[in-house]
């Protein structure tokens, strides 16, 4: 009776041990589909490897804000944590692409001010938009740079400082003299601005 019994769930023994192989390539392919790692370098500035416990990925794509008539390009920092979707679910990470960020100790929020958008450029430059009020502030050791840009201007054509306007300015230098050489005033200036 042992040996009927033995040969009649020797069948379902072996669909078992399949199922139980499926869902373990399942569970192990699912642990893949979604991880958590952290940037190694950036070859090239193109792609990512990232470290995912004790694996490695291959260099591997990266998401950025635009990537079409409008696109923006800023490579992720080694050390950055990142998650990383597997869309092949293999083990070899062939087709995965690294989500960018999530701040960490080591790249911490550049602002607790739920109040503030703010771009952080490396440690020389920022862009600060209070929200509430409209202000924007931009910080930029270096300077800033207008290439290729005809015409920097305020809404109502004028630029200025905290003294007066451009067009002011203009003014002031078109109409000014100096003392003259034999005591007298010259005249205004010859070449003026205009404005």
């Amino acid at each position: 009776m042992k040996t009927l019994m033995k040969m009649m769930l020797a069948p379902v023994e072996e669909s078992l041990a399949e199922l139980q192989e499926a869902a373990e390539d399942n569970r192990r392919q699912g642990n893949n589909l979604i991880c958590k790692g952290v940037v190694k370098s950036a070859p090239g500035g193109k792609r990512v490897v990232v470290q995912i416990g004790e694996n490695t990925t291959p260099p591997i794509q990266f998401l950025v804000p635009g990537a079409g008539v409008t696109s923006v390009y800023r490579c992720p920092s080694p050390g950055e944590i990142v998650i990383v979707l597997n869309f092949g679910t293999g083990d070899d990470f062939q087709s995965c692409v690294a989500l960018t960020g999530l701040f960490s100790d080591q790249f911490p929020f550049p602002t607790e001010n739920s109040d503030e958008v703010v771009f952080k450029y490396g440690e020389k430059a920022y862009s600060r938009i209070d929200v509430t009020s409209g202000k924007m502030t931009i910080h930029a050791a270096g300077g800033v740079e207008y290439v290729d840009t005809p015409e920097v201007k305020n809404s109502d054509g004028e630029m200025a400082d905290k003294v007066r306007r451009m067009s002011e300015d203009r003014r002031i230098y078109d109409g000014h003299n100096h003392p003259g050489d034999s005591g007298g005033q010259t005249g205004a200036a010859n070449q003026k601005q205009g404005g």
